[in-house]
C-alpha cells in the first residue's frame, strides 16, 4: 500500500459536494477511506445520501465551508465546481484554513472552472463553452438559466489559484487543463 492510499484511508472531505459525484469516483479508488460530504444545500445532500445509501464510511454535513471548516480531522480535501463561486480574497482565506488543518502530506484537489490568463482568451473559452452547450441540445430556457448562474461565477486563472495556494505554503501544480476546466493539486509538505 503506497503513501497516497494510506493518506486517503483516513478522512477525505468534499467541499461543495452537491450530489457527491466527485466522492463517488474517489470512493472507487479508496474504498476504505472515510468521506465527509459538505454542502450548504440540503436538497443536494439529500441526493448524495441516496447515492451512498448503506455505506457506513460516507457521512454528510450541511455547512458553508467558505465560512469555516466543519471538521478539523481530515487528511484530504477535494472539491469540484464550487470554489470558483468565491471572491479571490475568500478563496485565499479558505486555502489558508485548509493548509492549517491538513497534516503534513495532506492533499487538496480542486476540480474547477477558471478564466484564462487574458481577457481575449477568456472570451474565447467562454464562447467555445457556450457553443458546446447549444450543440448539446439544451433548451433555450436551460441555456438562459445557465447564463443566470454564470453571473455568480468569480473565476480566477489557474496561475492565480496556484499563486494563492503557494502563498499559503502548499506545493501546488495544475494536473490537468482543458479550456475553462482544470484540476489543481496541492500538497502540504
Amino acid at each position: 500500500m503506497d503513501s497516497i492510499e494510506l493518506q486517503f484511508n483516513k478522512i477525505a472531505e468534499e467541499y461543495g459536494a452537491g450530489t457527491g459525484l466527485l466522492s463517488s469516483f474517489w470512493l472507487k479508488e479508496f474504498p476504505r477511506a472515510q468521506f465527509v460530504l459538505v454542502d450548504v444545500a440540503e436538497e443536494m445532500l439529500s441526493v448524495a445520501r441516496r447515492r451512498f445509501s448503506g455505506l457506513a464510511n460516507v457521512s454528510f454535513v450541511r455547512a458553508d465551508y467558505a465560512a469555516s471548516l466543519p471538521i478539523q480531522n481530515f487528511s484530504a480535501v477535494i472539491s469540484a465546481l464550487s470554489i470558483h463561486h468565491l471572491e479571490d480574497g475568500r478563496k485565499q482565506e479558505l486555502f489558508g484554513r485548509i493548509f492549517s488543518a491538513l497534516p503534513d502530506g495532506g492533499l487538496f484537489a480542486n476540480y474547477d472552472q477558471f478564466c484564462a490568463g487574458t481577457p481575449e482568451m477568456s472570451r474565447r473559452f467562454d464562447s467555445y463553452w457556450e457553443e458546446q452547450l447549444v450543440k448539446s441540445g439544451l433548451s433555450g430556457r436551460d441555456i438562459a438559466l445557465w447564463k443566470e448562474r454564470r453571473a455568480l461565477d468569480r473565476e480566477c486563472s489557474v496561475e492565480a489559484e496556484l499563486a494563492m495556494l503557494r502563498r499559503c505554503g502548499f506545493s501546488a501544480e495544475c494536473a490537468y487543463s482543458s479550456g475553462k476546466f482544470a484540476v489543481v493539486m496541492a500538497v502540504k509538505e
